[in-house]
């Protein structure tokens, strides 16, 4: 069921400009692929931990520099985060993608973010100056998918830069609602032995972007596992073997990335 808590499509237009400004002083893009960005000025721990409680707005965006958007990068990031910040604005740390495995998206990096609460990130959001500097944002990203959710519970989450991390963003077969929970419980007991775990389940997220359909996904998936084959060795399981129908019941789409920290 999606939460009844989804930040507003204003704050989540703001946050895929910070995400940007994030983007070009971490210098997260892939070396040779993507334009050069500067570095940072207080370097990105290879590393990071959230540590979040109920009530406040948790904002997860992945986002595709433009070819030759630096400089509208580091504009829009350097009026943005400023005043984003005097509301209470925090970015937490990335995850680096390593590989596509299943979308049309190209994003670099997923980042997270944090606001103390939905009134300061809509506070933000009405400010006077938000308008022209979020006109500046498609210049920055040829796309971005800024997920956006009220945490209902509090949060406690540690990214270890000697794991290697997956995250499927699913949308529900609404004539099969329950097929995804029955597919991922069905395959948790595989995970556990392959050297996953679950690490957190991103239910019901409100979603804005500039290129891709609008509708929100209904949860992301984040796995940590030890190794880069633990999904293989699950895909060879009885488990998986019993419960693949359920994924593709359950889903009308999804997208696939594996991920590492900086």
């Amino acid at each position: 069921m999606k939460s009844r808590y989804k930040a507003t499509v204003l704050t989540s237009t703001l946050l895929g400009g910070v995400f940007a400004f994030s983007l070009a002083l971490t210098g997260a893009s892939h070396a040779g692929e993507r334009e050069e960005t500067p570095v940072a000025t207080v370097p990105a721990a290879p590393g990071f931990s959230v540590e979040m409680r109920a009530g406040q707005v948790l904002q997860v965006i992945a986002s595709e520099l433009r070819e030759g958007g630096g400089p509208a990068a580091r504009t829009y990031g350097q009026t943005a985060f400023p005043i984003a910040s005097s509301f209470g604005f925090q970015r937490l740390g990335q995850l680096n993608v390593r590989q596509k495995v299943v979308s049309d998206f190209d994003p670099e990096v997923f980042s997270f973010f944090s606001w103390p609460d939905q009134a300061s990130a809509d506070a933000f959001a009405a400010h006077p100056e938000w308008p022209a500097i979020k006109a500046n944002r498609p210049n920055a990203c040829s796309e971005l998918k800024v997920f956006s959710i009220e945490l209902e519970e509090d949060l406690s989450l540690s990214f270890d830069p000697a794991k290697n991390y997956t995250v499927v963003v699913a949308w529900r077969n609404e004539e099969n609602p329950a097929d995804y929970d029955r597919y991922l419980s069905g395959i948790e007991d595989a995970v556990t032995r392959s050297g996953g775990r679950f690490i957190y389940k991103m239910r019901g997220p409100s979603m804005e972007s500039h290129a891709s359909p609008p509708t929100a996904p209904s949860q992301l998936t984040f796995v940590e596992w030890d190794s880069t084959d633990g999904f293989a060795q699950v895909q060879q399981s009885s488990e998986y073997l019993a419960h693949q129908q359920y994924f593709a019941s359950g889903l009308e789409r999804f997208e696939f990335y594996w991920l590492q920290t900086p």
